[in-house]
């Protein structure tokens, strides 16, 4: 299982449960012409394989924390390993990876205002042992948010509640399997079937969250992830941007605060398959001025229980 590889059926199921992750089998089964218990195999060795998970994520548009910026630290004098470990620790640290290269790590933070970004970066990642310089950029618009495919590591993390504690609950519940059933949830919360049902409606037609097949990179064929900052003549910023969303390896565009303006993450399948994403597809971009490209090396802490809901999957 451990090494299981999607095929074609696999990525034909994977995008019934993109559209919606408790769609029935039987659902699924009709829509492909293949049986319901071939569906349920199907979905049990992707999800015991780590390749597919069905979760519930929440919209960070209805959080109080919703200031979205990405910070990068340099190390001196201490492993990056035990740096990245510490800064992980703390709440506003929504992803933290190592890179190849200088800076050594790079922080995704999700807070509430300014003062929160500030109390972040001086009161607690400054004063990490190791630490000797950081740089932050505030996310201005999120353009492209691939929220399928994402880290599934061990490194994964579901955050903490935010608001009404039930439906905090449901929630937790479904980040934990986002096909257990209303009866099931309703059991373990001691609350009633159809009120479990109300609630997760009102959830999803607001979009507060979205329950759907999240996808490892690493399991449906890309071998590299990256970042990269990219500095654009603002006259041509919407060019730039048409330009970027454009391509599928390309999983987060964001305009940005800073010389930087634009910031990407994209996955490759290979080192060659990236240095032809830089070339062909970042380098080409129009009114680029100066790009800089990070390799990440290991996922230490990742949200995937956050998104925003700017893009349908593909």
């Amino acid at each position: 299982m451990e090494n299981h590889r999607p095929d074609g059926l696999d990525f034909d199921i994977i995008r019934q449960l993109r559209e919606d992750g408790r769609r029935p089998a039987k659902t699924i089964a009709l829509a492909l012409g293949i049986t319901e218990a071939t569906v349920t195999a199907r979905i049990n060795a992707l999800s015991e394989a780590s390749v597919m998970r069905v979760m519930a994520q929440r919209n960070v548009a209805h959080l109080r924390t919703r200031l979205f910026c990405f910070i990068r630290v340099w190390i001196r004098d201490r492993a990056a390993q035990a740096v990245a470990n510490d800064i992980a620790a703390f709440a506003g640290a929504g992803s933290v990876m190592l890179m190849m290269g200088s800076p050594e790590i790079h922080v995704t933070a999700l807070v509430e205002d300014n003062d929160g970004l500030l109390a972040l970066l001086q009161d607690h990642i400054a004063q990490v042992k190791g630490v000797a310089r950081l740089d932050a950029s505030v996310t201005l618009k999120a353009y492209k948010y691939r929220y399928d495919v994402v880290s599934l590591s061990p490194a994964l993390s579901l955050g903490e509640p935010q608001g009404d504690p039930l439906d905090d609950a449901i929630i937790h519940q479904l980040q934990l399997d986002g096909r257990i059933s209303n009866r099931e949830i309703g059991r373990v919360l001691d609350v009633s079937a159809s009120t479990i049902r109300e609630r997760v409606n009102r959830m999803l037609a607001s979009k507060q969250i979205h329950i759907g097949a999240v996808c490892d990179y690493r399991r449906i064929g890309f071998e590299v992830a990256a970042v990269a900052y990219l500095q654009v003549d603002p006259r041509l910023i919407k060019q730039a941007l048409v330009h970027l969303m454009a391509h599928k390896e390309i999983g987060q565009v964001s305009a940005i605060s800073g010389a930087a303006n634009l910031y990407v993450i994209f996955a490759a399948r290979s080192l060659e398959h990236l240095f032809d994403i830089v070339r062909l597809k970042l380098e080409t971009v129009p009114g680029v001025i100066e790009t800089s490209v990070s390799l990440v090396t290991q996922t230490v802490k990742h949200r995937a229980d956050l998104i925003s809901l700017v893009e349908t999957p593909g």
